[in-house]
């Protein structure tokens, strides 16, 4: 059966990349290598935990996740394990893995502590090159979880603050209120207004606010695509993995707002007309 290493990374066009694919394949040269997304923002570990849990089951069952978004690489932070049914993840324990977890009810986890099985040389800065890449290879060689990890107690799993939006009456509407997450590579502005706030059937009565410094910057209808504004008007729509986004049809909203707000310090308030 084809054996699967999913890389998701925050290295960008660095040669990083090319380095942990020639250590995989080194080690297995008959596993396939799959670039999930290596634009993750730099340390960006939120961002990171949101695009794993929205993309992994999408791969092969079985498939091996190594995902490098790894802040306080060279502390004492573990390295971590997390096999569910399906799938295996290997992870640093910063809260990347939060996403996956909160939609996983069954799942096992391990400190990988065999060093072994590491580079002979292990950098204080690129633990995805001489710990990650060689422990994913050789896992997908056969070699038992037993004989990489250690059990780890899941109430020591590091999480991320879970994404709460809170919800405001003004007047007689009832008022939700989001923030930024993170940009994509087009500059689309992910909120943590999501899908399940919505009524399918009434999109078109939904707007967002957009509220910088107790005031209203710009107010968008919601629509379905960009193509339902004018060309470089902003739009806000549910992007593909059910987030509510803010773009520019045909270019780029997080240049455009960034002129003008901190999208740090912006909410996003959804409105129902």
């Amino acid at each position: 059966m084809k054996k699967f290493i999913v890389l998701l990374t925050d290295f960008n066009n660095d040669f990083y990349v090319g380095q942990m694919k020639g250590v995989i394949k080194t080690i297995n040269p008959d596993v396939e290598i799959i670039d999930l997304c290596h634009n993750i923002r730099p340390q960006n570990v939120l961002q990171a935990s949101i695009v794993l849990a929205k993309s992994y089951k999408y791969f092969p069952k079985k498939s091996i996740f190594v995902c490098v978004v790894d802040p306080t690489v060279g502390s004492k932070r573990e390295i971590i394990l997390v096999k569910t049914s399906s799938y295996i993840f290997i992870v640093p324990n910063n809260g990347l893995i939060t996403e996956v977890i909160n939609k996983e009810r069954n799942y096992s986890v391990y400190k990988v502590t065999n060093k072994k099985l590491f580079l002979s040389k292990v950098s204080n800065t690129f633990h995805g090159r001489d710990i990650f890449s060689p422990v994913s290879a050789y896992l997908s060689k056969g070699v038992s979880i037993n004989k990489i990890c250690e059990k780890f107690d899941k109430t020591k799993i590091v999480k991320l603050h879970n994404i709460i939006n809170e919800i405001k009456k003004v007047g007689n509407k009832k008022v939700v209120v989001g923030k930024y997450l993170f940009s994509d590579s087009f500059g689309n502005i992910v909120t943590s207004l999501n899908e399940e706030l919505l009524n399918k059937t009434q999109l078109g009565k939904y707007k967002i606010t957009i509220w910088y410094k107790n005031k209203s910057m710009f107010e968008i209808k919601l629509k379905k695509c960009y193509a339902d504004v004018q060309k470089h008007k902003l739009v806000a729509y549910v992007n593909s993995f059910g987030y509510i986004e803010i773009a520019i049809n045909e270019g780029n909203a997080e240049k455009f707002l960034n002129k003008k707000i901190n999208l740090l310090k912006t909410k996003f308030l959804l409105w129902y007309e």
